[in-house]
């Protein structure tokens, strides 16, 4: 039988009949397979589909999965989760600090495109050019995190490697600040997620750029950008261990099947797993022109099934709390069918945020948008579950 199912719901195991995309355009093999194991599942969440198609006579159901010992992951479980996680209040609003993470955001953009452009032409890091960056990108944080993180989602394909290193910093400052971290070493870890991947401009330009799938070959190759980057910023004067441990690390995996040193557990420095949280979080939300990248809550949902084996349990709980169970720019329904936008989140209750409606799916047309702040105890609304954008064709940042 074949089943139409949310990419949030894959697990190793199901056997794959359609993947929405063009064979050139992933990096199986084949265009129907079976999922072998959670690394798989990744890769299909990093291509931006928002659904597949399943065989259900060839591999696992979606019920069967929730009925055997591996613990399921629903949205009860995330659920729970955020009954247990408080967020500091901000000390300014979104809307207060949006106008001026925009400007950021733009130079940050600047900055990491002429440091890779340099790094290409075999230039030496000029670090005290990402100081001052790094230092608003976090300051920026300190009054509102949601208000620059809700800026990064949308990519543009010819400037994604910088755009995501962009948002990989400014992930890892938000993330550094949830667990209190000391903000001489917030800093330090920003600049390694700006630098994270620099090794890229060592590799052959027609493979970075490749629009089709990369063969073994190829592949191969693309991997060595880890060795290149670290080997770049150990001859770079005055980074510290914390930017190198970022960039060496980011693509290990927790149970050791990640790549380029195959490193295990507390092998892995603490920022570079969270680095490989950021990335992988990254990579799979953006939004870029040929695809919309998967809605934030279901990678969320992917992490938590990844933590114990592709991430630490803890530090994934911790970054869930950096971000929010629904990040603020994420497309809601609420009870009554109406689709709204997340424009703040509350910092005692991640499940009840303040939206604002836009669009009533029974009507199937825009409304006039109406205020809501779930948290207050007599609003009657609620969320029951969040939307992709794409579907509606909404663009939820134009709201906030």
């Amino acid at each position: 039988m074949i089943k139409k199912i949310d990419v949030s719901e894959l697990r190793p195991g199901m056997y794959v009949h359609d993947l929405n995309r063009e064979w050139l355009s992933h990096p199986f093999l084949r265009n129907r397979f079976l999922l072998e194991s959670g690394r798989d599942v990744e890769r299909i969440a990093e291509l931006g589909v928002s659904h597949v198609y399943i065989d259900t006579l060839l591999g696992r159901d979606v019920v069967a999965m929730h009925a055997d010992d591996v613990e399921p992951l629903n949205g009860d479980k995330l659920h729970e989760l955020a009954s247990t996680l408080k967020r500091n209040p901000p000390r300014v609003s979104v809307l207060e600090e949006i106008r001026q993470a925009k400007h950021i955001v733009k130079e940050a953009n600047v900055m990491v495109h002429d440091i890779l452009h340099d790094c290409r032409l075999g230039k030496q890091i000029e670090l005290e050019k990402t100081q001052p960056i790094v230092a608003a990108i976090t300051e920026s944080i300190f009054r509102n995190p949601d208000a620059i993180v809700s800026l990064l989602r949308l990519k543009r394909a010819d400037k994604y490697t910088y755009q995501h290193s962009v948002a990989v910093g400014t992930l890892l400052i938000s993330f550094c600040n949830a667990l209190a971290v000391d903000k001489a070493e917030i800093e330090l870890a920003g600049i390694g997620g700006l630098l994270h991947d620099i090794g890229k401009m060592k590799i052959p330009v027609n493979i970075l750029n490749k629009p089709g799938k990369l063969s073994e070959s190829e592949f191969a190759i693309m991997k060595k950008h880890v060795e290149e980057g670290r080997a770049i910023l150990e001859n770079t004067r005055g980074i510290s261990q914390i930017s190198i441990d970022i960039v060496a690390e980011h693509h290990e995996r927790y149970d050791g099947s990640g790549y380029p040193l195959g490193l295990k557990g507390s092998e892995i420095s603490r920022y570079g797993q969270m680095a490989a949280i950021v990335d992988f979080y990254d990579a799979v939300t953006s939004a870029r022109i040929y695809h919309s990248g998967s809605e934030p809550t279901a990678v969320l949902k992917l992490l938590l099934e990844g933590g114990g084996r592709h991430f630490d349990i803890p530090l994934v709980h911790n970054f869930i709390r950096a971000v929010g169970i629904y990040p603020v720019g994420t497309l809601v329904r609420l009870e009554n069918d109406d689709l709204a936008v997340v424009v703040e989140q509350h910092h005692e209750d991640l499940l009840r945020p303040k939206v604002k409606s836009i669009f009533n799916c029974r009507l199937r047309s825009f409304i006039r948008p109406k205020d809501y702040d779930l948290s207050q105890s007599g609003c009657q609304q609620r969320i029951v579950g969040y939307e992709p954008a794409s579907r509606w064709r909404i663009e939820p940042n134009a709201y906030l």
